[in-house]
């Protein structure tokens, strides 16, 4: 139940910043209302959810952090070389 009402707030969420007219204000409020409803209600799930999530995602993060840092690195070092070179 909680991927659904995650699905559904990305869909409105997506709906909203492309400017869909198609959804009446009162409609897009209401769901808006029971989202949080919902999260408020499933507090607990919702924090340990986040908090799995960026352990889970976190060495991931790290790894392509590091990779990027070290391809920065490289560039500049070959900048450096290229311009003592002239």
């Amino acid at each position: 139940m909680n991927l659904t009402v995650v699905i559904i707030a990305i869909i409105l969420w997506i709906f909203y910043k492309k400017g869909s007219n198609g959804l009446p204000s009162w409609l897009v409020k209401a769901l808006g209302v029971f989202l949080v409803i919902m999260l408020l209600r499933n507090l607990n799930e919702v924090y340990h959810f986040i908090f799995d999530e960026s352990d889970a995602w976190w060495p991931l993060v790290k790894e392509n952090a590091a990779r990027f840092n070290q391809q920065l690195r490289d560039l500049i070092q070959t900048m450096m070389k290229g311009r003592e070179g002239t």
